[in-house]
């Protein structure tokens, strides 16, 4: 007590000092030291409001498990990511270039509070350290705000008490989109693909359901046929039996499209514009194409590109890909395309604000993916070796 307090102040600036020493040994593959360092104290300074979003209380819990994420670190990575995936493609000279512009500093430290922001379902939810020392894509710009979207659907889901149809579908589409953005930042890149067709499949499934809701009763009846036949040794319940010889479509099918997609039949002039694999989800894409505005087919070409993709890598050998950039992009883009439309209709339906601490995650999606999906377009061989460089 009595201490010169010149002596405290020494201590605490020791502690800083080795504190950002620490941080910059963490990231230091991942970004420039001394640019991360200026950046933290740049936000802590400004951006006072940025400790709302964090807990001080330490609870029992959290004394055992430690599983409370510090400050310094977790703004660090919020860092990290959205500057990462800021200057994907560009030359050192670009980087370096960024890096010392204030106009860019201040565009940074604004994308960088925003998903502080939004950390209550988004990094608040993620582990201090991936199981693989790989590019941390889960903070990059678009994942993040796909997880976010995610985890406050879920939310949103668990708090309704009205009555939905679709309720089990936009469960089962928020966790695969959950699940798959968990292996991609963990590096096991070609576990993410199978998962991402699942949730392009779902998300076609519910657009269908959408434009015609008494589907829903009978997709529930193929479910219980696929139970009784999954619970019986393969045996066929008697009742599908029956409408499977009274098909609509009268060509060779396999008993097991027609358990997994019958209830096509009862979509009207569903036959007259489907005549090739009409029990399968080509068919249900092919439909949903032909009956939607001219505006959306482009849309549903490059769902059908990536849906082609990950039939492709989920035979082959992507996770010994020489490029993970390339598979963020894949992952991304699809996990967007689906889980950016369902959280707006979910929320429209549900009469729920989409907004998430004043902030429009929609907009905010929406204006990341645009810039992604530039940068996605422009990928080439070079530019992969140039990203990779002084990483290997």
């Amino acid at each position: 007590m009595n201490k010169n307090p010149m002596d405290f102040i020494k201590v605490m600036d020791k502690m800083v000092i080795e504190q950002e020493r620490a941080i910059k040994k963490i990231f230091s593959k991942h970004i420039k030291g001394s640019f991360l360092i200026d950046m933290k104290r740049i936000i802590q300074t400004t951006y006072l409001d940025v400790y709302n979003y964090y807990r001080f209380d330490i609870s029992p819990e959290t004394l055992v498990t430690g599983s409370d994420n510090t400050i310094d670190f977790d703004i660090s990575r919020a860092i990290v990511g959205c500057h990462s995936s800021n200057t994907i493609f560009l030359t050192d000279n670009e980087r370096v270039s960024l890096e010392r512009s204030s106009e860019y500093k201040k565009e940074l430290a604004e994308q960088v509070v925003q998903n502080i922001r939004l950390r209550q379902c988004g990094s608040q939810f993620f582990k201090t350290y991936p199981i693989l020392q790989g590019e941390l894509f889960l903070a990059y710009n678009v994942p993040y705000n796909t997880f976010v979207m995610a985890i406050r659907s879920l939310e949103i889901l668990h708090q309704n008490r009205k009555p939905n149809d679709y309720i089990m579908m936009y469960n089962a589409i928020a966790n695969k989109t959950l699940a798959a953005l968990t292996l991609l930042e963990d590096g096991f890149l070609d576990n993410c693909y199978p998962i991402c067709r699942t949730v392009i499949e779902l998300y076609l499934k519910l657009l269908l359901f959408m434009d015609y809701p008494n589907l829903v009763a009978e997709h529930q009846k193929f479910n219980y046929f696929e139970v009784i036949q999954a619970c019986c040794e393969q045996e066929y319940p008697d009742d599908f039996n029956e409408l499977y010889m009274n098909r609509l479509y009268r060509g060779k099918v396999k008993k097991i499209d027609y358990l997994h997609y019958g209830w096509v039949d009862s979509i009207p002039n569903y036959h007259s514009i489907v005549k090739y694999q009409p029990y399968s989800i080509n068919g249900i894409l092919n439909f949903l194409r032909n009956t939607h505005i001219e505006d959306e087919r482009e849309y549903f070409d490059r769902l059908e590109f990536f849906y082609k993709m990950c039939h492709g890598y989920a035979h082959g050998n992507v996770g010994q890909s020489r490029y993970p950039l390339l598979h963020y992009f894949d992952v991304s883009i699809m996990l967007h395309l689906a889980m950016s439309h369902m959280y707006s209709n979910l929320c429209t339906e549900l009469e729920v604000d989409s907004n998430i601490n004043n902030i429009d995650i929609l907009a905010k999606a929406n204006r990341d993916f645009e810039v992604l999906d530039a940068k996605y377009h422009k990928r080439s061989t070079e530019l992969f070796e140039m990203h990779y460089k002084n990483k290997r």
